[in-house]
């Protein structure tokens, strides 16, 4: 006979059991996911990063063209004023010399021939290719219209005044004869 205490009671209680997951296998899943989220993220930001760069190099290369040719551009000006200024002085001088012409009506002289040739400075750059003369040109006098003239230059302002009453009336003229008919 046994005695009932040394033997070791059995419970019917049912038995406790593991979970399938652990906690160390959800913290290395989740580790996984967001290391791999993160060099997704870091792969895609390297890709818009270089192509940004692409950009920025490509408007450097049209800015940098594009400052080229505002310098071209500023020197042609500037070569073009000075022709202008050139050709302003010689109309200045050839106006002058031709009222001192007209006035004493005699032959040019060599100075009034030198003031008639003209600078031209070259477009690509130099400063000044030699002189290129020009032909003294032969007044032609015109016949006067049979109206009155209707410019205002060099007039005082009750001139300027009755002149443009005068040309505006003129002008005005035409209109209503057409409206007449």
């Amino acid at each position: 006979m046994t005695d009932d205490s040394e033997e070791p009671e059995v419970s019917e209680a049912p038995l406790e059991t593991k979970p399938r997951f652990s906690v160390v296998i959800i913290l290395s899943i989740l580790i996984g996911v967001l290391l791999t989220v993160g060099v997704a993220g870091a792969y895609i930001h390297l890709q818009k990063s270089h192509a940004l760069e692409e950009e920025v190099l490509a408007a450097r290369e049209d800015l940098k063209e594009k400052s080229v040719a505002l310098e071209e551009m500023k020197t042609q000006i500037e070569a073009l004023s000075r022709q202008m200024n050139a050709l302003k002085e010689f109309s200045i001088a050839r106006s002058g010399s031709a009222n001192e012409k007209t006035k004493k009506n005699e032959v040019p002289t060599p100075a009034v021939e030198a003031a008639a040739t003209v600078p031209s400075p070259d477009v690509q750059g130099a400063d000044v290719v030699p002189a290129v003369p020009v032909p003294p040109k032969i007044k032609k006098t015109r016949p006067k219209p049979d109206g009155q003239s209707c410019e205002l230059v060099g007039k005082s302002p009750e001139e300027q005044a009755a002149t443009l009453q005068r040309c505006v009336g003129v002008m005005d003229a035409p209109n209503d004869k057409t409206k007449a008919r």
